[in-house]
C-alpha cells in the first residue's frame, strides 16, 4: 500500500485539508521555487516555509543539491498551488483536483537555470514515492518549455489530451495553466534517477524515450 507521507522526508505542517476524491490517471506536477540553490543546509525547509505562508504550498519541496526534501501534504492531499483551470458548460474546471492523485514537487532551483543540468540527489526516493502512488515514468507532453506560448484551439485541445494519460508534467504544461514552467528541463534525466543522482547525463536516445 502507498504511503501517504513519503519515507525519509522532513515534515512541515500548514498546508491545507482540501481533498476532493478524483478520478482518472495519477500526475505530477514540477515547478521551481525561483530562488537561488546554493543556499546550503535548509533550503528546502525555508522555500516551504515560505509557500506555506503564502498559500501556496506543494506536496513536495526539494533541493537537489543536497537531496533535502520536505512534505508539506499528504498525498490524499490536493496542492493549493494554483495549476490550472478550464472552462467547461460555464463552470471552472481545477485540474489540480482532477487525478486519483496529482501531486505537486517545487524544486529549490532558478527557472533560467535548468536543476536537470547538475547533481539531483534524492531523486530516486521521490520517483519511487510517485510510483508508489501510480505515476507512471513517462513525459506525454514532452519536454517543458521556459514560458506559456500562446495557444490555440488545437493546442490546447492536445494539452487536455496529454494531461489525461497522466504521467510527469511541467507547471507549464497543465490544461489552462498561465504561469511559467520550470524551464527547458531534461526529461530523460529526470526520469532516470540512477544517472541524475550520479550526475551524469541521458543520451538524446534515452530523452525521446522517456518522453514516449
Amino acid at each position: 500500500m502507498a504511503n501517504a507521507w513519503m519515507p525519509g522526508a522532513q515534515r512541515l505542517t500548514g498546508g491545507n485539508e482540501h481533498a476532493p476524491p478524483g478520478a482518472g490517471a495519477p500526475r505530477a506536477v514540477w515547478t521551481v521555487t525561483d530562488t537561488d540553490p546554493d543556499r546550503g543546509t535548509g533550503a528546502a525547509r525555508s522555500e516551504a516555509e515560505r509557500l506555506v505562508s503564502e498559500g501556496r504550498a506543494p506536496h513536495l519541496v526539494w533541493h537537489p543539491l543536497s537531496g533535502e526534501t520536505v512534505q508539506i501534504l499528504a498525498a490524499t492531499r490536493r496542492s493549493e498551488l494554483p495549476l490550472g483551470e478550464t472552462r467547461y458548460y460555464e463552470q471552472y474546471v481545477d485540474h489540480a483536483d482532477e487525478g486519483r492523485v496529482c501531486l505537486v514537487v517545487a524544486v529549490v532551483a532558478r527557472r533560467s537555470v535548468p536543476f536537470t543540468d547538475g547533481p539531483m540527489l534524492g531523486l530516486t526516493a521521490i520517483m519511487d514515492w510517485l510510483g508508489s502512488w501510480g505515476v507512471v515514468r513517462r513525459w506525454p507532453s514532452g519536454p517543458p518549455g521556459t514560458e506559456v506560448a500562446d495557444r490555440d484551439r488545437l493546442a490546447r485541445e492536445r494539452t487536455v489530451r496529454m494531461w489525461a494519460r497522466g504521467g510527469h508534467f511541467g507547471h507549464d504544461q497543465v490544461p489552462g495553466s498561465h504561469l511559467p514552467g520550470p524551464g527547458l528541463l531534461d526529461v530523460g534525466h529526470l526520469l532516470t534517477p540512477e544517472a541524475g543522482e550520479n550526475g551524469l547525463h541521458t543520451s538524446d536516445n534515452a530523452r525521446v524515450t522517456a518522453i514516449t
